[in-house]
């Protein structure tokens, strides 16, 4: 009897079929999630300035949350400023990071549910040192409690500059 394949090489196989499957979907969506959240594009020293100063000036009067030193180091995290009234949950939290060398600038938007997943690896990188909020002295908890707010800004000798907020 030639040819007759038994059950489980056929379960196998339709097993190994719907992994790459979903391998490739989930790259999928990784792609897409990425493609719809981050934002990079070339500019000059004065349009990434530009860029600073719009959302220093949707935030203007109001600290950071968080004071960094000038090598990019945490100083202290201003969690006793006091709560707005009507503070809304944010929805996202925003980067905007220019690197002078490459003269590039990065958007990035992560949603807030996404953090609350990953609370203990949200990590944000502050000229070249990962940071994560529990060495920001943060919490999500902390972040949604203020509503939208300037949360760091960092700026560089070198030129490289950060700002973090959420909205």
């Amino acid at each position: 009897m030639a040819g007759k394949v038994k059950t489980w090489v056929w379960v196998v196989i339709a097993i190994f079929v719907v992994g790459i499957l979903g391998l490739v979907a989930m790259a999928g969506i990784g792609f897409y999630f990425a493609s719809q959240h981050i934002d990079t594009r070339t500019a000059s020293p004065a349009m990434a300035a530009k860029d600073f100063d719009a959302v220093r000036a949707e935030f203007s009067g109001q600290p950071p949350l968080i004071e960094l030193d000038d090598r990019g180091h945490f100083l202290r995290a201003h969690t006793d400023r006091q709560v707005p009234v009507h503070a809304t949950s944010p929805q996202n939290l925003h980067v905007l990071a220019y690197d002078p060398d490459e003269r590039r600038i990065v958007r990035l938007s992560i949603p807030f549910w996404l953090l609350r997943l990953k609370a203990g690896n949200a990590n944000i990188d502050f000229n070249g040192r990962q940071m994560d909020l529990e060495d920001l002295k943060l919490s999500v908890e902390d972040l949604e409690r203020y509503g939208p707010t300037l949360i760091a800004e960092h700026k560089a000798p070198d030129g490289s500059h950060v700002i973090v907020w959420s909205r």
